[in-house]
């Protein structure tokens, strides 16, 4: 459960990904963790897998197979 205000959620910086979704500036360092939290938010956005990619600095068949794997269900 998450709460209003809340900076982070299961280990998730929420902050770091909000930036990362943002694209404005850089992406700040994330997690493995935090990457596959924030490419299922871009996806849910509706961002394509080679944009969430470059934004977070992996390949598009790491975003592939997240996506594949629900990444960040939780």
């Amino acid at each position: 459960m998450m709460f209003p205000g809340s900076t982070w959620h299961r280990g998730i910086d929420l902050i770091a990904v909000e930036r990362a979704l943002s694209g404005r500036g850089p992406c700040p360092a994330l997690t493995e963790e935090e990457q596959k939290y924030a490419c299922r938010e871009m996806t849910e956005a509706g961002m394509s897998g080679s944009v969430i990619a470059q934004r977070l600095g992996v390949a598009d068949r790491t975003v592939t197979r997240w996506r594949e794997a629900g990444a960040g269900d939780s």
